[in-house]
């Protein structure tokens, strides 16, 4: 089964899973779990791409409360620069600041951009830079970028088959899809971290979101 949607007592829960296979890359699968309640301010986002049987990406994503949540992640040895994440975002007035470690090391605390889709470079302060005096950098073969666009875009049209399309006077409530919109961004701001391995995740879970915000 590709995929599976549904909302119970106000939770909307989301699995999808598919795969590519390419030449320069082989199999690339990717599954995805997003549990979401707006109105609790509860988000679990999960997203696992692996090639050739082997991870590639393990990322998390799961709320502490309304204004905050902890990114976890490790990444194969295909992703250059980084093994590993532990990061806290907070959402204070619209603002997102990370903390927390990448590859066991401390970052310095950063505020991230919420529109970000492009990698480290979309930080206000340019890098993600370390306590140490370092700085991150995260390289992805060219050939495996283009794959792995070619994969989201298979998983997003497995996504929008699974979801429902809005009636013509359906109407959401205002303060819910204000909350998916700061879960959506909080999740792309955390991407911008690591450019394009989870971005496409993050548009899924606030259309996921979105979705439960409307009267059933």
């Amino acid at each position: 089964m590709p995929g599976l949607l549904r909302t119970v007592n106000g939770t909307t829960t989301l699995f999808a899973t598919t795969s590519i296979k390419s030449k320069q890359e082989g199999i690339l699968s990717a599954n995805i779990g997003i549990v979401l309640n707006a109105s609790r301010g509860v988000s679990d986002i999960f997203l696992n791409i692996t090639q050739n049987a082997s991870n590639l990406v393990i990322f998390k994503i799961q709320s502490l409360d309304r204004t905050s949540s902890r990114l976890t992640a490790s990444f194969g040895k295909q992703v250059d620069g980084v093994s590993s994440a532990n990061i806290i975002l907070q959402d204070k007035n619209n603002t997102i600041t990370a903390r927390g470690f990448i590859n066991k090391k401390a970052i310095v605390p950063v505020r991230l951009e919420s529109a970000c889709q492009c990698g480290c470079s979309c930080t206000h302060t340019k890098k993600i830079r370390f306590k140490d005096g370092t700085t991150l950098k995260i390289s992805i073969d060219k050939s495996l970028q283009f794959a792995l666009k070619r994969l989201f875009t298979k998983l997003e049209r497995v996504i929008k088959k699974l979801t429902p399309k809005r009636g013509k006077g359906a109407t959401a409530d205002p303060e819910c899809n204000a909350k998916c919109y700061r879960i959506g961004n909080a999740c792309r701001a955390a991407c911008g971290i690591f450019a394009v391995l989870c971005t496409p995740v993050c548009l899924s879970a606030q259309a996921v979101c979105l979705i439960s915000c409307l009267p059933t």
